[in-house]
């Protein structure tokens, strides 16, 4: 009779076997099947496989899934046939085998008593045997006796002959074995002292390597620093522009615009003592009158961060009077109010300048957004890349600044004299014609001055690279080829002190403005909020190039 079934399953390259007791065992996939497989394992099948009863001590087939075509021993397969020993059931056409072997119940009756003792006859015959024969010690006095006569028979020379020689030899073993030992544990002590000096050979050969290392950063840092400027002059300087702006003063209440008087308008076409007229009659403005609108031009210089927007200083995109001293005089004189009219940038290789248009500022930080106000977003200027989190804004660590110090007066003292007073003469009556007329031949392009960051602060970079009036709101290149700060100011009271807003507080302004980085951003800084630097009052905002007269802080 039958107890339980033993199932083999194979499946391809997978074996498995199990014990089954059960009265009846239902093979498949679904929740209540006594052999379970995983859902999709069994190739064309899936949920109900096989049903197997056991009836009158048999296990028989019950129900199975007659749309698989399952085969018993090759043969269709039946209800109610019998499972024998080694039977199988297949899928055709699938690798997938059941082999069953019923385990057959033990008999009833035990025949045997539990207290009888089994015995195997060829151990029991030699029991018996060994209990009835007596014990011989005959072999072993023979051989007592035989040493003894052996030992009387040999001469005292000759024991004392083979003592000797057993002593010699233990001796010599023992002799030989402490030396062989002595000279391992000198070995052993010669390799540790080897190597203990190739130890410190390696670490003086390490402490070589670190040295030729550094050497080697320290020259490739050098040749960097050196070609540095050159290579960020081709890369990114058509993407730093110069500005052009023109600010007026209106009357307060009508907004009309001070116009200077006749007279003074005479003088300023003759051209003599125009600078003294200014000073003297202009509390003459008026918004009276047919004379010229009193215009202020100036310019700055900016850079191009991708997208259409612009970088640069308050002072020169929002606010260019509170750093032009001709509007600290005329302020002082004038019941007025100041307004922007004109901010126009002029890239190199470019004839045609795009007019700019206000997004964001800080007023602490002296920073400034602009954008394109056309909405053209020209590929051919490049985006100057920021960055806003590494070490090369560190004190020593070199700088390249690239922008229109002293604007276009730094440009016609590069040409020829003949040529610079032929332009003077002919477009010097107006700032802005006289840009315009050096965009249209090319001409405006950036000084690029190089130096080392000389002391760092949370809200300033101060740095020794040449600069001048009108570098305002230029950008400052770090060692890593990207901007680190924008120019804000210079100290004239020592020579190469020069100073820049880190770029890290203008990119909050940039982000809320629409910016997106045309690179992922590096990961932020989180800068130590920190006051500027107080009781010095020789540092003051940049002035404009524009900026008439001698103080001890003067624009870049």
């Amino acid at each position: 009779m039958a107890s339980g079934l033993v199932v083999h399953v194979e499946i391809g390259e997978e074996r498995h076997t199990e014990v089954l007791m059960h009265e009846r065992i239902r093979i498949g996939s679904d929740a209540d099947c006594e052999l379970r497989f995983q859902p999709g394992s069994i190739p064309r099948a899936d949920g109900f496989l096989l049903e197997l009863r056991r009836a009158n001590g048999n296990y028989r087939v019950g129900d199975f899934d007659r749309s698989l075509r399952l085969t018993h021993n090759g043969a269709p397969l039946a209800p109610s046939a019998a499972i024998a020993d080694g039977d199988t059931v297949r899928i055709p056409d699938t690798d997938f085998v059941l082999q069953f072997f019923p385990i057959e119940s033990p008999p009833a009756l035990v025949t045997s008593r539990r207290t009888d003792v089994h015995v195997a006859p060829f151990i029991e015959s030699a029991a018996i045997e060994s209990a009835a024969t007596a014990r011989r010690d005959d072999a072993k006095v023979f051989l007592r006796e035989f040493t003894t006569e052996l030992i009387r028979e040999i001469n005292l020379s000759t024991k004392i002959i083979a003592l000797v020689i057993v002593v010699a030899l233990v001796g010599g073993v023992l002799y030989f074995g402490f030396k062989g030992f002595n000279e391992l544990k000198q070995s052993r002590r010669h390799i540790e002292e080897q190597n203990a000096q190739i130890a410190r050979l390696n670490q003086k050969v390490g402490e070589s390597q670190n040295q030729f290392e550094e050497v080697n950063r320290s020259n490739k840092d050098i040749i960097n620093s050196l070609s540095l400027a050159p290579k960020l002059r081709s890369e990114y300087g058509n993407g730093v522009c110069l500005i052009s702006g023109m600010y007026i003063f209106v009357e307060a209440g009508t907004g009309r615009p001070l116009r200077y008087p006749q007279r003074q308008q005479a003088a300023d076409t003759e051209g003599d003592g125009a600078e003294g007229a200014d000073a003297a009659q202009s509390e003459m403005l008026t918004p009276e009158g047919a004379g010229a609108i009193a215009e202020f031009p100036y310019v700055g210089t900016g850079f191009h961060v991708g997208g259409g927007y612009v970088v640069t200083n308050r002072h020169v995109g929002v606010e260019p009077w509170v750093a032009d001293e001709r509007s600290l005089v005329l302020g002082s004189t004038v019941s007025g109010k100041p307004r922007l009219t004109r901010l126009m940038a002029y890239f190199p290789g470019r004839t045609q300048p795009f007019a700019l248009k206000f997004k964001q500022s800080s007023a602490r930080d002296d920073v400034a957004v602009l954008f394109f106000e056309s909405g053209a977003q020209p590929n051919d200027i490049p985006a100057l890349p920021i960055d806003d989190n590494s070490d090369a804004g560190g004190v020593g660590k070199a700088v390249v600044m690239m922008g229109y110090p002293s604007g276009p007066d730094r440009i016609l003292v590069s040409l020829p004299d003949d040529e610079a007073n032929n332009i003077k003469q002919r477009f010097g009556s107006s700032l802005d014609v006289l840009v315009g007329h050096l965009a249209e031949r090319n001409l405006i392009k950036p000084l690029t001055t190089q130096g080392h960051i000389t002391d760092s602060q949370t809200r300033r970079i101060i740095y020794d690279a040449r600069t001048a009036e009108g570098g305002s709101g230029a950008p400052l290149f770090g060692q890593s080829g990207r901007v680190i700060g924008i120019n804000f100011g210079i100290f004239e009271g020592l020579q190469d002190a020069n100073f820049a807003v880190p770029v890290r507080f203008v990119v909050p302004l940039l982000e809320r403005a629409g910016w997106k980085p045309a690179e992922p951003p590096a990961e932020s800084v989180n800068a130590a909020a920190a006051t500027a630097a107080t009781g010095d009052t020789t540092v003051k905002d940049g002035r404009n190039a524009a900026a008439t007269g001698a103080t001890q802080s003067q624009p870049r």
